[in-house]
């Protein structure tokens, strides 16, 4: 206790007989010296910073003319923050101070830093933070070797790379901000968010700590175990998984590319809804779907689109058309999909036309069912049935299968003159995607017309066999064999009566035959019906999108 008196009544005289010669400066000093502690306002009206305990003061003109020396158990208090340091330089007249080793910062119950040192002005009340810096607040942790602290703004930034740490992320950059008051953070230059779903990689990020959104302003690359997300700006919901991307951002999942004017991402549900101008592309297949709305639900495989949906098929010289009011995309197995068209199907290329209630394609075997009133034009030449089935090879028809009621019509000239053949069911082969040869099996029928020296029907020819071959060049029928014939009839066309013209059933659907790309998305009349009927209003081609354009650009 003498020592603790006598050791004080020796800095007392020092710091006063250093005041009145005028080569020393008085400190304040509050606990154990209780140096001149009237004096609590310094410069600019900024509260002075106070010193609530030290193991030795002293004062060294040569070391530092302007510094106190602080050493041991140093606790500094400045407006409601302690500060605590192995040892420190005190600048009274700068109110400012430098503190080392196991550096500590105590602010409210809920804001610690330590580091190993530290320059805080008191004037301005901002803390140079350096080496090994951990900044904890609250759940959050920041970590860094060099942090600027405005205790005024709440705003602790870093500058040479660092982390912040929150309940369920860690976010790392280059440059990082961090608002005490707030919560929130902004990153920038070589960002990182580490999720223990997913890592997202940017070059600037905003987040929030409270409610883990973290808004993407820049091009960015989101990785999970199913696929990659690539996007330039939107929200990711870090806590529920779920993401709200725009500016036409892709996703890929193994072998599927998909994109659209904005895209919602429910990683828990493994879903991905596209809104406008969507393009769903299987790259190991040329093939790709589009339409202004669409789903994928990575967990099996399954995606459709509605909204002027379409399946544009490219292995070929011409691109293949097909549209229907909602197309599904299924994935088999890993080199084949399984496409269903319900509603309104149809198909255009420029050889070769379709149309149907619904159709479904199988990749693997490249065969395309049109189910429901199904009718097939090539050149001159219509086929319909109950139901048929194309088959493409190397993007192109190879031959149709038409099962029951199968029906062949050929226009002759711009009269009721058609060439007809009908049976239980037909096979139509293709060659450069024109009608090459039919064969018809079942009670078959055909009417077909002689011509005269100037190609003009001159004769009506009725007959039926067990099968029939009908072949053409240059779409017109070059040759018509039956099997096993039976007796023909043959009337001239001028005795021809008009009930002789067509076989029962007969229907010619020209109104019905798509006649471009842009026209797949026309609702298909029913047949007999007007072929001005109005375009569908819902089924409009997406705007901004190419008939060639199958490619995504991430």
């Amino acid at each position: 206790m003498v020592g603790g008196v006598v050791l004080g009544l020796l800095v007392a005289i020092f710091a006063t007989r250093a005041n009145n010669n005028g080569k020393g400066l008085v400190t304040d000093v509050t606990n154990p010296f209780a140096i001149d502690t009237s004096a609590q306002m310094g410069k600019g009206g900024k509260e002075r910073i106070f010193i609530e305990n030290v193991d030795l003061w002293r004062y060294d003109r040569e070391i530092d003319s302007l510094a106190q020396f602080l050493v041991g158990n140093v606790v500094l208090r400045h407006n409601n923050a302690y500060m605590y340091c192995d040892s420190a330089k005190l600048y009274q007249g700068q109110n400012r101070f430098e503190g080392y080793r196991n550096v500590r910062i105590v602010q409210g119950d809920s804001l610690v830093i330590t580091c190993n040192y530290i320059d805080y002005d008191g004037v301005t009340m901002l803390a140079r933070l350096r080496e090994f810096v951990v900044m904890e607040h609250g759940s959050n942790t920041l970590y860094t070797d060099s942090l600027d602290y405005d205790r005024v703004s709440g705003l602790g930034y870093y500058f040479n790379s660092g982390s912040i740490t929150d309940t369920l992320n860690v976010l790392s950059s280059i440059y990082g901000e961090y608002d005490t008051k707030t919560k929130k953070a902004v990153f920038q230059d070589e960002v990182v968010l580490d999720n223990p779903n997913f890592k997202l990689y940017t070059d600037l990020l905003n987040y929030d700590t409270e409610t883990k959104l973290a808004d993407i302003t820049s091009p960015s690359r989101i990785v999970g175990d199913s696929g990659v997300i690539y996007t330039s700006r939107g929200t990711y919901d870090t806590e529920n998984d779920l993401a709200y991307l725009m500016d036409r951002s892709v996703m890929e999942s193994g072998t599927r590319r998909m994109t659209g004017d904005s895209l919602f991402y429910d990683r828990g549900a493994q879903k991905v809804e596209m809104y406008g101008h969507i393009n769903m592309k299987d790259t190991a297949e040329q093939v790709a779907l589009f339409g202004n709305y669409a789903e994928y639900h990575e967990d099996i495989s399954y995606g459709f689109a509605t909204d002027s949906a379409y399946v544009a098929e490219y292995s070929g010289e011409d691109t293949l058309y097909v549209h229907a009011l909602k197309l599904e995309l299924i994935k088999i197995d890993s080199i084949s999909n399984l496409i269903k068209g319900l509603g309104n199907a149809r198909l255009y290329r420029d050889d070769v036309q379709a149309v149907a209630d619904s159709i479904l394609y199988y990749s693997a075997d490249s065969v395309m069912h049109w189910i429901g009133h199904p009718f097939v034009w090539s050149g001159k030449s219509q086929v319909a049935g109950d139901s048929l089935s194309l088959y493409i090879k190397n993007g192109a028809v190879d031959y149709a299968h038409i099962r029951e009621n199968a029906y062949l019509s050929s226009k002759v000239d711009d009269k009721q003159h058609y060439d007809q053949m009908r049976g239980r069911e037909m096979l139509a082969y293709f060659s450069d995607s024109k009608f090459d040869s039919i064969w018809t099996r079942g009670n078959a029928e055909v009417i077909y017309y002689n011509l005269n020296q100037d190609s003009l029907p001159s004769e009506h020819v009725k007959s039926q066999s067990s099968a029939i071959l009908m072949q053409f060049e240059d779409e017109e029928i070059a040759l018509i064999k039956l099997l096993d014939r039976t007796a023909a009839t043959i009337t001239p066309l001028l005795l021809l009566d008009n009930s002789q013209l067509f076989y029962p059933g007969f229907v010619w659907f020209s109104e019905g035959r798509p006649t471009s790309f842009l026209d797949i998305f026309r609702t298909t009349p029913k047949t007999g019906g007007s072929s001005n009927q109005s375009t569908n209003k819902e089924a409009l081609p997406p705007e901004e999108v190419s008939p060639s354009e199958v490619d995504i650009e991430p």
